[in-house]
């Protein structure tokens, strides 16, 4: 990619992530105060995830080419949120949603595989979407944190789309490459581990509902909580760097990506128990760590396959993400509604620890092929 190319990209990086954290971790709580009940938020949600997971490979199949697919992401991501100020219902709602990430995120890890060499893909990956997100996360939610408790959703919401046009113009500068390659994916027992991996890693995401609605309950307002997530927002951005460059000198992303399992395994198990913001915060060093090494994974899927299978993979994992998701919704339809936090949060943390027989069995057949 174009050394112009890049830096154009980085702007937009940063302004669609500021963006996108100004309000993350604010749509649960604004779709409460719209009268959706867990119920509701959870039908928004399987649209949302059903739309993620399966309309990439029909772009992929269809669109000529695929990276050029990331602008319309910024696009329906400003669409979204006008739909936002416009309506309340769920599928209309989750449909916009699940069509701004979909058109975002595949298209652009397509990206960052491409611009980044092997020996520094941790580095390159964790700075587009690890480290440049971790900084917008300081700024974000304390900034949104305080518009919503100053004015209103409404006014963040209108920011929001402005931002989101800017960086959408922005990003028709990047120089974007065709892709000569359809969908196809490569018949091998490593992409079978991969693609279990992101299903059991998707199937304890918490932040979608369950974690945003946790911290506003002991924060006891929008704005109390945009300052907690800010401050752990400080601690996991430094966190983050100095793992991520590790990954890429010491070439152990498989061993990282298991002590980085095992550290969100505690934090789920430690996190349910939080009865005050001090806990919250002193408990996101430890989530800093996990989500720093666990990045290391995704960083040795694209060192795993040609680049002629990386759209395919990445669309694909998507797909794998999606089915994880919709798993999740079970336990959080029937224990948040009842505010069961340490139950659920366990139950994450059990379903986490199965990711690491997978990350042997990969070391395994690594080892198996180089002999």
């Amino acid at each position: 990619m174009q050394n112009n190319s890049t830096k154009t990209l980085a702007a937009v990086v940063i302004l669609f992530f500021l963006t996108s954290n100004l309000t993350g971790s604010f749509l649960p709580i604004y779709y409460k105060d719209q009268g959706l009940g867990v119920p509701e938020i959870c039908a928004l949600l399987l649209f949302t995830f059903l739309i993620l997971g399966l309309l990439p490979i029909a772009l992929l199949k269809t669109v000529k080419n695929f990276e050029r697919v990331m602008s319309l992401g910024i696009f329906t991501s400003m669409l979204f949120f006008i739909a936002l100020i416009y309506t309340r219902n769920p599928v209309i709602l989750g449909f916009a949603y699940g069509t701004s990430l979909a058109t975002f995120w595949p298209s652009f890890n397509l990206l960052l595989f491409r611009m980044s060499e092997s020996k520094t893909r941790a580095r390159t990956i964790g700075l587009f979407s690890t480290i440049i997100p971790s900084l917008a996360s300081i700024v974000g939610p304390a900034t949104g944190g305080l518009v919503i408790e100053r004015f209103s959703f409404t006014s963040l919401f209108a920011t929001c789309v402005a931002l989101y046009f800017i960086a959408f113009l922005l990003s028709t500068r990047i120089h974007y490459k065709p892709e000569e390659n359809k969908f196809s994916l490569p018949r091998d027992k490593t992409f079978a581990i991969f693609l279990a991996t992101f299903v059991i890693s998707a199937a304890t995401e918490s932040y979608w509902l369950a974690y945003p609605f946790f911290v506003y309950n002991i924060s006891g307002t929008v704005l109390n909580m945009g300052l907690v997530l800010t401050v752990t927002g400080v601690m996991i951005s430094a966190i983050t760097f100095s793992v991520n460059w590790a990954s890429d000198v010491k070439r152990t992303r498989i061993e990282f990506a298991v002590i980085g399992t095992a550290l969100s395994a505690t934090w789920y198990f430690g996190i349910g128990f939080a009865s005050s913001t001090e806990h919250i915060i002193i408990l996101s060093v430890l989530s800093g760590f996990a989500n720093a090494f666990r990045i290391s994974w995704f960083a040795h899927y694209g060192d795993s396959f040609g680049k002629e299978y990386y759209a395919s993979i990445l669309v694909m994992m998507e797909t794998g993400l999606m089915v994880g998701r919709v798993m999740n919704l079970a336990p959080t339809y029937f224990l948040i509604p009842q505010a069961s936090y340490v139950s659920y949060f366990i139950l994450l943390g059990a379903i986490t620890l199965l990711l690491i027989p997978l990350y042997v069995m990969a070391k395994k057949n690594i080892n198996a092929n180089h002999t």
